[in-house]
């Protein structure tokens, strides 16, 4: 492929994968909860997920080396429609309909675990080929100091396609049903497929040595790496899948009410954003990233005091807040994690993060899925108060140094 091309190959493969997943993985700790899966179950489903992400890293990386790259890319989608699938084969599937269960029902404890290992797995197999692929595409878009205006541009790409998916899947879910949503997610995947495979050649360069478990675990350098990697996951899934059914619960569990909530947001975040990216590169690193940080913890703060009682400009404002906080420090700080790989081994790096942190946060979910399961109490101020821990744990990020 020239190299001209590659980047379009980046954003048609970025742009074609944030639709998707607005349209359901987005969706799925909501769509889960309004059927019967609780905080437990859901903490139970991380535990899997991140844990399978590790178990598909060898494969990923064996296909990385010696497949050709349309493989790599059609796998992505086949597999992000596995995740669809198997959401929707027990939601509709006559005599497995998982979900459909009175309000405040009980599952049947053997299905539901069922249920928590077939979606965990295919979540996490498709997390897996998903983000390191394009994170690895991403490191190849890079030049000497540009980490932080790419990464924007391609936050801001992320947002349009992904939030158009969002509402898109809200409306289908409220007025069309599932069956409609895993139509459109199958039309998109096949299509996007076809087309991006016969455009992989050159896309992928296959530079790295490989990388195990073992050895991202033993990792250290002088950046403090280890200990951020074994955070990170766990903040991870705490914004995309706790705080998602926190804003669900304020809009009185309505997809279509959800959706258009998060694309106001997207809107206003846009706005902002567009003009911090392209300074961020020639600000003092050290200080925008440290203010980066402490508005992070600003964000979780606020988080822990909205909840489903929540409504006015007030509300609203907060909500911004949080977005902005949130997306500026994902900003800062993988500006840092690229800045770093680029200098360290690019894609070991990348592999050694994706390792550390899907496996610490695979054990502390499962842990603690596994421990709230055996009470008996509401476990939603649990959820509520998890922010007021997640202020204080998220100051840990100040330890990652570029330097």
């Amino acid at each position: 492929m020239n190299l001209q091309r590659r980047p379009v190959f980046f954003y048609q493969f970025l742009g074609a994968h944030s639709l998707l997943i607005g349209l359901l993985p987005f969706f799925l700790p909501v769509y889960l909860w309004k059927h019967g899966i609780g905080v437990p179950a859901l903490c139970l489903l991380i535990g899997v997920s991140g844990l399978s992400f590790v178990a598909a890293l060898q494969p990923w990386q064996h296909i990385w080396y010696r497949w050709k790259p349309q493989k790599l890319i059609s796998l992505t989608f086949a597999f992000e429609l596995l995740l669809v699938v198997s959401v929707g084969w027990f939601s509709t599937v006559p005599g497995a309909a998982l979900f459909e269960v009175a309000n405040n029902a009980q599952l049947p404890v053997n299905d539901t675990l069922l249920a928590i290992l077939l979606i965990g797995m295919a979540n996490g197999v498709y997390n897996a080929f998903f983000w390191t692929t394009q994170r690895s595409l991403f490191l190849q878009q890079l030049g000497s100091n540009d980490s932080g205006k790419q990464y924007g541009n391609f936050q801001i790409f992320v947002t349009v396609f992904l939030k158009l998916g969002i509402l898109l899947g809200g409306l289908l879910l409220d007025f069309g049903g599932f069956l409609w949503l895993l139509a459109l997610s199958a039309g998109v995947g096949f299509s996007a497929s076809t087309y991006l495979s016969k455009s992989a050649y050159g896309a992928l360069t296959n530079q790295a040595s490989r990388t195990t478990l073992s050895q991202s675990l033993r990792y250290k350098d002088n950046h403090g790496s280890q200990r951020v990697f074994a955070i990170d996951g766990l903040f991870l899934y705490l914004e995309s899948h706790f705080w998602t059914l926190s804003l669900f619960l304020i809009v009185r569990e309505d997809y279509s009410r959800l959706g258009i909530l998060v694309v106001i947001l997207a809107v206003v975040f846009a706005a902002l954003f567009y003009m911090i990216k392209n300074r961020i590169d020639q600000l003092a690193v050290e200080k925008v990233y440290k203010a980066a940080v402490w508005l992070y913890a600003a964000s979780w703060l606020l988080r822990f005091t909205l909840d489903d009682n929540s409504e006015g400009a007030s509300y609203l404002i907060a909500l911004v807040l949080v977005t902005f906080c949130s997306s500026f420090f994902r900003l800062a700080f993988n500006k840092r994690f690229f800045d770093i790989a680029r200098k360290t081994g690019a894609v070991d790096y990348l592999l050694i993060k994706s390792y550390s942190s899907q496996s610490y946060l695979g054990v502390f979910y499962l842990s603690l899925g596994g421990a709230l399961a055996l009470t008996s109490f509401d476990h939603l101020p649990t959820l509520q108060f998890a922010y007021l821990g997640a202020a204080v744990l998220s100051l840990a990020y100040l330890k990652y140094r570029d330097d």
